[in-house]
């Protein structure tokens, strides 16, 4: 009978023990806590997750197993707990923190590092993984170990929740299903957004010690989706405006399968930022507005979020004082008509916005980046994601670790326009302006709003001054003020080496103000440019094409800058043409950097040398307009001497011929507003010119009538048949 109690006590006290074994191993942390994970150094650790009760103790132990310092904490009533314990010094030494439930050990982190922690969000661009990048896409291809120096928590971009990702939540979240810590020597590593890895990369080498990246962004998210609740009902103006969009959600009518982690308030903060409260970031680094473009956000609309987020960010992770946030502005991308100028606009906005918190906002600026991109990415993702990294890298040392340099992109103080001329005085240059070769980006115009293409000089460290013989009397000027802007070329410098580029600007911005699509041709600077349109479209064009002649880029042909345009013609009647759009059957496909409407212009000149043993003679311009052909109507052929002169040709555009012949019909330019392409003709033997600066002048104001001389109205017979003749042969 003993032996039957005890063998019933013993499988009792089996059951017990393992029984209190079970309790104590319902302990767990949070999931985005794991091996190879960073921590802020010198600020709280906080660790944190859930458990039945009792107390949790945090053990921080060295390389060689001596407890360094530790922490405890009382598990709170709904089952959360959070103990810290003071970080030490950034380095690359690697640590164990030791986790206890009422003395239990349940976790242990393996391979944790203290360091500069930096929050990386916004939307596709911002998402942009490394395996895609330019240069990130040959080291994953050759499966190139990146080392642990840099540790990046990878988020999902579309997290489960309720073990979906097809629902929302309407309330703050306290974990992230599938978050996970990786370093460079881990293949997933290569998910982690290309602008985060290469600002992470240069601040690691700039601290000697490592950098850890909280990768939470979500392709085509809008800025609403990334503020709380909390902080949209207390500021009145962001629920308003949110309301008058249609895009404010009462909680209690919130239907988590209807709501959208893309477009709709709180979402993204609810299921990415909420979780990760007990991190301390030293900032964060911000790629994000394309989506509010499309939405139809206004620059100070999108402002009054940005600044709520940041706000709000600096109270969530416990800041002292703003959180600093690093932003860019956005790369060059139709998101309406072609004459929009809402990306401008918010670009400029972007830079306004920084200078109302310019102790802890950096704004830099990106259209000089190349816009290649992957044809599965789209033309709204260029691929090139370094300089932009680097750039907030540069921007972070000054702002946030004490660099003595200007950290954001310059941009206009002032001006004063006098005797024909705007002078312009800029802040934040640095060391001063700089600019390679001949500055480029510019436009001014007077009273009649018509923008063109201007002349600039650098005149001191931080001014400039904007000129142009076609605007007696400007009224603006513009820089950069265009959807196509690769070309502008102006920059703040450090230590002899430029920097930032200047944000695009305009002087005297009105609702009037319109982009100036800069001819990228025109200066004869370069054999190809890129054209920016569409999947289909974009890509790399020869910048000028002939007819019965050979054309290059010369540095010897060359008017002004550094190049200009080399023809050499054997047959008698040859003619270019410059890049301006692609054919698609009857449609010409215009680019982000052409303009095709020529109706404001009255005048087209260019600079031609003769290098010939003969005279050669200019005959005419033809303007394509679809099937029709407008000719110039100079009246006499334009002789160019073979004296080795730079000579400038003029051409009246205001009255052009029909098919170039006189048959009684001739318009004024009016005609001109879907120009698909150019093309000069030129008449000589054994030709050898250089050509350079093709310049664009307002119409002159005089009222114009078109013409039609009733005398020779025989001949509109011949101008329908050749219309016709034409119409036919380009559908043929």
């Amino acid at each position: 009978m003993k032996t039957f109690l005890s063998s019933i006590l013993c499988v009792v006290m089996l059951f017990g023990v393992s029984s209190v074994a079970f309790a104590k191993t319902d302990a767990q942390l949070y999931t985005f806590y794991g091996d190879g994970m960073l921590f802020a150094q010198e600020k709280e650790t906080v660790i944190s997750g859930t458990a039945s009760g009792g107390t949790v103790t945090a053990e921080l132990y060295d390389e060689n197993s001596n407890l360094i310092t530790s922490g405890e904490s009382t598990v709170n009533a709904d089952g959360t707990f959070a103990v810290s314990f003071d970080a030490p010094a950034g380095s690359f030494k690697e640590f164990e923190i030791v986790v206890k439930n009422n003395g239990f050990v349940f976790e242990t982190l393996k391979n944790v590092v203290f360091g500069e922690l930096w929050l990386a969000s916004g939307q596709s661009n911002m998402q942009y993984p490394l395996s895609q990048e330019k240069n990130g896409t040959k080291m994953f291809e050759n499966k190139e170990k990146l080392g642990d120096s840099i540790r990046v928590l990878l988020v999902p971009g579309v997290n489960e929740y309720k073990g979906s990702t097809e629902l929302v939540p309407c309330d703050p979240q306290t974990d992230i299903a599938g978050a996970c810590w990786v370093t460079g020597n881990d293949e997933a590593f290569y998910s982690v957004s290309a602008v985060a890895y290469y600002f992470a990369k240069e601040m690691t080498a700039e601290l000697d010690m490592p950098v850890g990246i909280m990768n939470v962004p979500l392709g085509g998210s809008a800025i609403a989706s990334w503020i709380s609740r909390e902080a949209i009902d207390g500021d009145e103006k962001v629920k308003n405006l949110l309301t008058y969009f249609g895009e404010y959600y009462e909680a209690e009518s919130w239907n988590e399968a209807e709501r959208s982690i893309y477009y709709d308030m709180t979402c993204n903060f609810n299921l990415k930022i909420a979780p990760l409260s007990h991190f301390r970031p030293s900032g964060m680094i911000w790629y994000q507005g394309e989506t509010d473009v499309i939405l139809g956000k206004s620059p100070e609309q999108y402002e009054w979020m940005f600044d709520l987020m940041q706000r709000s960010y600096s109270e969530h992770f416990d800041c002292d004082g703003l959180l600093p946030v690093i932003y860019t502005q956005l790369a060059a991308y139709q998101y309406h008509n072609p004459n929009s100028t809402d990306l401008s606009d918010m670009n400029i906005g972007f830079t306004d916005m920084q200078k109302k918190a310019a102790d802890s906002r950096a704004v830099v600026s990106i259209y000089d980046v190349p816009l290649t991109y992957l044809p599965v990415a789209g033309a709204i993702h260029p691929e090139c994601k370094q300089q932009i990294g680097e750039r907030m890298a540069f921007s972070a040392k000054a702002l946030v670790y004490g660099a003595d340099y200007n950290y954001t992109t310059a941009t206009v103080e002032s001006y004063e326009i006098k005797d024909g001329k705007v002078s312009i005085t800029l802040c934040n240059t640095g060391d001063g302006l700089v600019c390679d070769g001949l500055l480029r980006g510019f436009a001014v115009s007077g009273k009649d709003n018509i923008y063109v293409q201007a002349d600039a000089v650098i005149t001191g460290k931080n001014t400039i001054e904007v000129f142009s013989s076609k605007v007696a009397e400007p009224v603006s000027v513009t820089y950069a003020y265009a959807l196509g802007n690769q070309n502008s070329n102006l920059y703040a410098s450090h230590n002899g080496e430029k920097t930032l580029p200047v944000s695009p600007f305009a002087v005297n911005m009105t609702d009037n103000t319109k982009s100036w699509f800069e001819k990228q041709w025109a200066d004869c600077e370069t054999d190809t440019i890129v054209l920016v349109k569409d999947d289909i479209y974009t890509g790399e064009y020869d910048a000028w094409s002939a007819e019965n002649a050979d054309v290059s880029i010369e540095a010897d042909s060359a008017f002004s800058g550094k190049n200009g345009l080399k023809i050499s013609a054997e047959a008698e009647s040859f003619s270019i043409s410059p890049m301006t759009s692609v054919q698609k059957g009857l449609t010409a496909i215009r680019f982000l950097s052409e303009e095709l409407n020529y109706g404001n212009y009255g005048k087209i000149s260019f600079r031609v040398r003769n290098d010939s043993a003969d005279e050669i003679v200019f005959e005419k311009l033809k303007l394509y307009n679809g099937t029709v052909v407008w000719y110039s109507s100079q009246d006499e052929n334009i002789v160019i001497p073979a004296d080795g002169e730079w000579h400038e040709i003029e051409i009246d555009i205001e009255t052009l011929y029909l098919y170039g012949v006189d048959y009684g019909v001739s318009y004024e330019n009016d005609t001109l507003n879907n120009v698909s392409s150019l093309e000069f003709c030129f008449k000589g033997n054994n030709a050898e010119l250089s050509f350079d600066d093709v310049d664009f002048s307002p119409e002159s104001g005089e009222e114009k009538t078109s013409e039609l001389d009733l005398t020779k109205f025989a001949n509109i017979v011949k101008v329908i048949m050749i219309f016709f003749e034409t119409f036919i042969s380009e559908i043929i």
